[in-house]
Formats: C-alpha cells, sequence, structure tokens
C-alpha cells in the first residue's frame, strides 16, 4: 500500500461509501416513497381537473333566466365560464404529459434498482478505492478507463433516485403550500359552481293574486330575482378568477415537478461526478 495524502484518502472513503450505498436499498427506498407521492398527487389533480371539466360543462347548458315586468333577460353562465375551460383544457394536457414524464421515471428508477447495476457499480467503486491503495501510477491508462466507466455506472445507480429526493425536499419546502391552497380553492370553486347552476331563481308566490296586491307582489319578486340572479352572476365571476389563478399555480408546481427540476438535478448530477472524477480521481 502507497502513503496517501488526506485527500487520497477522502477520495478512498467515498468510494467505499458510494459501494455501500449502491448496495443498501436505503435511497431506493426514499426514492420510491417520494415517487408514490408525487404520483398520487398528480392523479387527484388530474381527477380534479377532469371534475372541474364535467361541472362546467354541466353549468355552461344551463340558463338563468328573469322576466321583469314581461321582458325577458338571460343570461348563459358559460358566457363568463368560457375561458376557465379553455385553461382546464390546457391544464388536462400538462396533467398528461406530467404523468408521462412520471411514467418514464418510474421506468428509469426501477432499472437504477436493477440488482446488476447495483452490484456492478459497489464492484466499480471498491476496485477503483483499491487502484488509489495500491497504485502507484495514478495517471495510467486503465485508471482513466475505470474511472470513466464507473462514472456511468454511478450517474446509472443515482441520478433518478437523488433526482427524486431533492425533487420532494424542494416541493416540501417551496411547492407545497401552493399546491395545497390552490387544490382546495379550485376543488371548493368547483362545487360552488355545481350549486349555482343547479340553483332555480325563486318563484313568485304572490303572480296568482289580483289587484293592487298582486302587483306589488308581482314587483317584489321581480327585485328578488333580479338580485338573486345578480349575486349569482357576481358569485359566478369571483369563482371563475379565481380557478384561473389557481390552475396556473398548479400548472407551476407540476411543470417544475416533472419537467424542469428533474433535467436540472439530472444534469447537476452529471457534472457533479465529471467535476469529482476529474479533480479527485484522476489525480
Amino acid at each position: 500500500m502507497r502513503r496517501l495524502s488526506a485527500r487520497a484518502w477522502a477520495v478512498v472513503i467515498g468510494l467505499v461509501l458510494a459501494a455501500a450505498l449502491s448496495l443498501s436499498p436505503v435511497v431506493d427506498q426514499r426514492a420510491e416513497g417520494n415517487y408514490a407521492s408525487l404520483f398520487q398527487r398528480a392523479l387527484v389533480t388530474f381527477a380534479l381537473a377532469r371534475t372541474l371539466n364535467g361541472v362546467i360543462s354541466v353549468v355552461q347548458g344551463t340558463e338563468l333566466a328573469l322576466q321583469p315586468a314581461g321582458v325577458g333577460l338571460t343570461l348563459t353562465p358559460g358566457e363568463i365560464l368560457d375561458p376557465v375551460n379553455d385553461l382546464v383544457e390546457r391544464f388536462s394536457w400538462i396533467m398528461l404529459g406530467a404523468t408521462v414524464s412520471l411514467g418514464i421515471q418510474q421506468v428509469l428508477l426501477e432499472v437504477s434498482a436493477w440488482w446488476l447495476l447495483k452490484g456492478v457499480a459497489a464492484v466499480l467503486a471498491l476496485s477503483l478505492a483499491l487502484v488509489h491503495l495500491f497504485s502507484h501510477a495514478p495517471g495510467d491508462r486503465p485508471r482513466r478507463v475505470l474511472a470513466r466507466v464507473f462514472l456511468v455506472a454511478l450517474f446509472l445507480r443515482f441520478a433518478v433516485p437523488l433526482t427524486l429526493i431533492a425533487n420532494d425536499l424542494i416541493y416540501q419546502q417551496f411547492l407545497h403550500q401552493r399546491y395545497a391552497s390552490a387544490a382546495t380553492v379550485i376543488s371548493d370553486a368547483s362545487d360552488e359552481i355545481s350549486r349555482i347552476g343547479d340553483t332555480e331563481p325563486p318563484a313568485g308566490s304572490e303572480q296568482g293574486q289580483g289587484g293592487l296586491l298582486g302587483s306589488l307582489g308581482k314587483a317584489m319578486d321581480n327585485t328578488r330575482q333580479a338580485l338573486d340572479l345578480g349575486d349569482r352572476v357576481e358569485r359566478i365571476k369571483v369563482r371563475a378568477a379565481q380557478m384561473i389563478e389557481h390552475l396556473i399555480e398548479l400548472s407551476v408546481v407540476f411543470v417544475l415537478q416533472t419537467a424542469i427540476l428533474p433535467l436540472a438535478f439530472l444534469w447537476l448530477f452529471l457534472q457533479g461526478i465529471k467535476w469529482a472524477l476529474s479533480n479527485r480521481i484522476h489525480k
């Protein structure tokens, strides 16, 4: 065994730890749990979007009608909900892309936990550690080839699990509150719009009476209906604005979690391994 510097010993210890982690199920179990949580959120959100789309479709087929003084006034809620419906359709495509991305990540996660890959990564790590301990030619070609092969194996073994773990940490720290708040608002808004669409304007109870009392009763009834119609229209407008805002929030969360963050973490992981190999193992 040749005499090693403190830096070389740190590299050897790191390689031994990499071999142990490669054979251990700890990283895989943590990544699988994070993946299951993310996939469940995606399923729930996709179902929420489809439910909202169904509610809007039903409400768009209804009419809010009022006939004060014999003049008909009709409002279709779909006129207000059209922008929301368009956004829901686009959001459904985002969620479809998110589920496809998650399906790809699941396959890659299974590949990373393959027993053969785990064994190969561990053997390469231990072999490189032994080379560091006993080789007196740190720059020789076999060592460089072994280091490059180890780079590929290490990337395949840990890139996806560590990406899922880091992704979940970002979600818990920065995105969880956004997701929970947006999902709650959209669910509540969907329920309220469904109730608004199902509710009929109050019928006049005095229309059957004649004379002055009948006329007054009909006028009061028309006034109540007008106020009720205005209130219902305003509530639909408010809920529509809230849904647009929070659908965008959910889109941001899932685009980050299923597209931008995985690619960013994979790139950073690869760059970090390259830097470590070029500055530590090759020396």
